[in-house]
């Protein structure tokens, strides 16, 4: 059973420090098909294997014609035929190489008889819109560096210069251990004294939008030698190790007790609520982490923790929500010494954003409907009715 020392407990920004200085990995590298690695980092840098264009094209609609034939000014182009005096040449098209220079089809007319007709007054000048070999992308130019987050675009660019598939770092795979002899699997209906284990759809789900894997593990009971060998085998399996549920000081809270048996380095609990009895372990350089078994607790450590560890291993920066100023409609504080991460309820009225905390009276399932908002309250602090806060934005519209 493992007490809560105020005094010993880490604040959340040192909690993750302290994980991420002591944690050994070395990033593993695959390849991917690069129409599947958006969302993914690259692990080398990417150059352009070829010139694009290949050779000079047009680089708009018109034809393409000899600029030494207007060195007098426009000719009569009465009799002129097409792929002999002059040649299509479309945007992006290639052209015949006995012609350099672009008339724009703006500017091109034919007669009744197809005979092609060009404006007396037109100017002519040579190398008028073509666009050279490597002017889109040259050979051998950097297109991304290594560690670049892909996006859209970015696998258009890898794709049109040689980059079939994209060498990646290779997901970062988190452990989920489930733990509690109340948990049944999904699927079952629960009896008396029984939980449904459905955390790690939520915290597979968010593993999967912040690019890292989830290795899911069986229900383990609450017994100590059985937690024992489930946490070597995640160790053994995993880049970091999450342990969910006898993270406080209940009868049959053994997790944090065994992490520490096993760490180099242990800190139990942090400054914060919900969520404060945290077990924090490094263990043959991995991270292993004792969140509580509650929804939200799991969910703002995974959200303010793992995420950081997520975004460290692919050396990303920890992605920031959207702040925006909101009127409070009731009171919000913190106790002394404790961060209070409330979750709220954010709605316009009349143009200006209102925020209140999810009563207490609100069932699991209306607090997670119905919460749009975070606000990290420091320790101490106290808001009132009608003050006003920066709140983040959970990805919902405030209605």
């Amino acid at each position: 059973m493992m007490k809560f020392d105020h005094g010993k407990a880490l604040t959340r920004a040192e909690a993750l420090e302290a994980l991420k200085a002591r944690w050994e990995f070395e990033k593993r590298t695959e390849h991917v098909p690069v129409g599947e690695a958006c969302g993914r980092v690259l692990a080398q840098d990417c150059h352009a294997a070829y010139d694009l264009p290949r050779h000079r094209v047009s680089s708009f609609d018109g034809i393409a014609v000899r600029a030494a034939d207007f060195a007098q000014g426009v000719p009569d182009t009465g009799e002129w035929v097409r792929g002999m005096h002059f040649a299509q040449a479309d945007t992006g098209d290639d052209f015949p190489d006995e012609f350099d220079t672009i008339i724009a089809a703006e500017d091109v007319g034919y007669d009744e008889a197809g005979r092609l007709m060009l404006d007396p007054a037109l100017e002519v000048k040579a190398g008028n819109a073509i666009k050279r070999a490597g002017a889109t992308m040259g050979k051998g130019e950097l297109l991304y560096e290594a560690g670049t987050l892909l996006g859209p675009e970015a696998l258009a660019i890898l794709a049109a210069d040689g980059w079939a598939e994209a060498p990646v770092v290779a997901r970062l795979k988190v452990a989920y251990l489930p733990t509690g002899t109340e948990l049944v699997p999904v699927g079952t209906v629960p009896e008396r004294g029984q939980n449904v284990q459905t955390n790690s759809l939520m915290l597979g789900a968010y593993f999967a939008q912040w690019g890292a894997e989830m290795v899911a593990y069986d229900i383990v009971a609450d017994d100590r030698a059985a937690l024992g060998i489930a946490i070597d085998r995640a160790l053994a399996e995993a880049d970091v190790v999450l342990v969910n549920g006898g993270s406080s000081r209940g009868s049959e809270d053994f997790n944090s007790e065994l992490l520490q048996e096993r760490a180099s380095w242990f800190s139990h609990g942090v400054k914060a609520v919900p969520g404060r009895p945290i077990g924090l372990a490094v263990i043959e350089g991995k991270p292993a982490i004792n969140v509580p078994g509650p929804m939200i607790a799991a969910y703002l450590a995974a959200d303010w923790l793992v995420r950081g560890l997520v975004c460290h291993y692919y050396g990303q920066p920890v992605p920031q929500r959207v702040k925006v100023p909101a009127v409070l409609d009731a009171p919000l504080g913190a106790r002394p010494g404790f961060e209070h991460l409330a979750r709220l309820v954010a709605r316009d009225m009349d143009g200006v954003l209102h925020a209140a905390p999810v009563p207490n009276s609100a069932t699991l399932a209306e607090n997670i409907r119905s919460a749009n908002a975070f606000l990290a309250v420091p320790a101490g602090v106290r808001y009132e009715v009608g003050d006003k806060a920066d709140i983040e934005l959970l990805g919902t519209k405030a209605g």
